[in-house]
């Protein structure tokens, strides 16, 4: 069974309460919103979404409320194609809830979260996954004790099972925490985010990735997207590649930009795309997302981008050339 395109997003799934306003409000003022909208959020799940529209096969891990959220939450899973299996569902929890405002006036988001009381996914919760299923996991820098004790679980998956190709293990550090840094050496593929670069002190993308691949596993590929300026990465002979940035004519809703150039990124890498086609891929994908509203419309924009082929390698073709 061919696996390359089943991937695994571990990580956070939340509400996103969204809220555009034409100009980001001044304290203690009132204004009437543009659009309101309910979203399904979470690094992870967003993820999955990305890597749904693209036509991959991913699976979300993590945990759910109990509360009426649940509902839309699965639902709006299941519209992008998305396997929930392996979600672990927590019974008198609440929903964590994001609140976003999103400027027009410059495509800002400005988030306000908040999870009350529902747990985070466990090393045991994760080990009853049948990752033969898989050939990529990824995971969001959080949680962080139990992450590690789950890419050791892979790990140790790889060493049981010589016969198949190993799974490929990728993390993103992007809040700035500094407990994320006990992640570096463990994967095979490492997002280091534009935000955790400046908590740390680098002012690029190319000192980031100099000084945390002296951190990571040795060679591990290390991939600084840095917004506007485009993305840079290392591969696993330490070459440094760069792609620009893809803006679109009119920046409207940059909330999620970052988790789909990651999702495009693993998306380009799974078809066996070169590191630097891999990141311009995910620049150019990141591009058209920031250039509509929510992710609907990004489904319709990468149906036109990427046209429906019948063969894997086909589609490969096409990223090669995208």
């Amino acid at each position: 069974m061919n696996t390359s395109q089943n991937i695994l997003c571990v990580g956070l799934c939340c509400l996103d309460i969204i809220s555009e306003v034409r100009a980001f409000p001044v304290e203690d003022t009132d204004q009437r919103c543009i659009d309101q909208r309910w979203q399904r959020g979470g690094n992870a799940a967003n993820n999955c979404t990305v890597l749904g529209a693209l036509g991959a096969h991913p699976s979300f891990c993590g945990t759910v409320a109990a509360s009426h959220e649940k509902s839309f939450i699965l639902e709006d899973f299941a519209k992008y194609g998305i396997n929930t299996d392996n979600v672990v569902v927590h019974e008198n929890c609440d929903c964590p809830v994001s609140c976003v405002i999103l400027s027009a006036a410059t495509g800002s988001r400005t988030i306000i979260h908040s999870n009350k009381n529902l747990p985070e996914l466990t090393a045991n919760d994760f080990a009853k996954v049948d990752l033969n299923d898989f050939g990529w996991v990824h995971f969001e820098g959080r949680n962080v004790s139990n992450v590690c004790n789950m890419i050791r679980h892979v790990r140790e998956f790889n060493k049981k099972h010589p016969e198949r190709k190993p799974l490929t293990i990728s993390v993103e550090i992007e809040k700035a925490k500094p407990e994320l840094e006990a992640l570096i050496p463990l994967p095979d593929v490492l997002f280091v985010a534009k935000d955790y670069a400046k908590f740390k002190g680098y002012s690029n993308m190319d000192e980031t990735i100099e000084t945390v691949q002296s951190l990571a596993l040795p060679g591990a590929m290390i991939i600084c997207p840095w917004g506007e300026v485009g993305a840079s990465a290392s591969s696993t002979k330490g070459t440094i590649v760069h792609s620009p940035a893809y803006p679109p004519s009119k920046v409207i809703d940059t909330l999620g930009a970052g988790d789909t150039f990651n999702a495009a990124t693993i998306f380009a890498l799974c078809k066996g795309c070169t590191l630097e086609e891999g990141i311009s891929f995910g620049c150019k994908v990141a591009g058209a997302k920031v250039g509509v509203r929510g992710w609907e419309p990004l489904r319709e924009v990468v149906k036109h981008t990427i046209p429906l082929v019948s063969s894997a390698d086909e589609t490969a073709d096409l990223l090669h050339r995208t």
